[in-house]
């Protein structure tokens, strides 16, 4: 009887080259003939060429969805940034490398490291630094211009007739009114003008109240108020003139510019992240 000679296992490649024959139209019993192979096999290997091939593209499937998660989240997170850039919805404000510290959003910080470690030299670091830097002092200028406006407004004795005669309102008045100037001023805006804005209004019979855009300076008597009037005007001018002059209100304007400067240069960064929708380098939170 005429020895059987076990023919060696089939390799990966050949089981794949089979299907490929198959798919092409080739019979299994043609395929196992030509390969001088048993059908039983051949139709076997197929079938596991055919489990292989559908475990790869599921993998790859899972891949690919998990990446384009990544980098969906990667992208919601420059969004994030871009309106905090914007002024835009609630953002807390940046906190360089530790945005999180008063925001709501789960897993921005991880998510901050995450876009660090995809682009590592990245301008958006250094500007989001300096921007933290410069919004800090812009909420600072403004608190030490109202004292000083405070102190000058307390300290100008013009006001100590209107004072005697209890117009109590006045100095908080003027007080509030060039605190509102500066915050206009220096954003680029005019603010309120003496010329078309202070005015008084009837206030009952014999009365008038005194009013500098929407600020309340006092309800005084119609008798006295031209001459009040004519005080609080002389008062605000100087004051309007001088405080442009300050050292500290210079510093407000050149810090409220500087940051126009770093919100176009942040956008521009941010939007090529938005936008390509893809981001190069890898993190630790990439898909294997």
């Amino acid at each position: 009887m005429e020895k059987r000679i076990k023919k060696p296992p089939v390799k990966l490649e050949q089981r794949r080259e089979w299907l490929r024959r198959s798919e092409m139209g080739e019979s299994v019993p043609k395929i196992a003939d030509t390969d001088d192979f048993d059908v039983r096999t051949v139709r076997k290997h197929i079938e596991l060429a055919k489990q292989e091939r559908e475990v790869k593209e599921a993998r790859a499937t899972v891949l690919r969805n998990a990446l384009e998660r990544h980098y969906d989240d990667l992208r919601n997170f420059a969004e994030k940034l871009n309106s905090q850039v914007l002024g835009s919805g609630n953002a807390a404000p940046w906190h360089d490398g530790d945005l999180m510290e008063a925001a709501p959003w789960q897993d921005d910080d991880l998510m901050e490291a995450a876009l660090r470690q995809h682009l590592p030299r990245s301008p958006i670091w250094s500007y989001l630094s300096r921007w933290q830097n410069l919004n800090q002092k812009a909420k600072e200028r403004p608190r030490q211009l109202e004292n000083m406006i405070e102190e000058a407004v307390k300290a100008d004795r013009r006001l100590t007739p209107l004072v005697t005669a209890g117009l109590d309102e006045v100095i908080p008045g003027v007080i509030g009114v060039l605190a509102f100037q500066v915050e206009q001023w220096s954003h680029g805006h005019k603010g309120l003008d003496l010329k078309d804005n202070l005015f008084t209004e009837p206030a009952g019979e014999g009365f008038v109240n005194l009013r500098y855009g929407p600020w309340q300076m006092g309800k005084m008597d119609s008798e006295h108020a031209k001459g009040y009037v004519e005080i609080v005007r002389d008062i605000l001018e100087d004051l309007e003139s001088n405080i442009r002059d300050w050292e500290v209100y210079s510093e407000l304007e050149k810090i409220i510019t500087e940051i126009g400067r770093l919100r176009r240069k942040l956008r521009e960064e941010l939007a090529v992240i938005r936008l390509r929708r893809i981001v190069p380098g890898r993190c630790k939170y990439c898909p294997l």
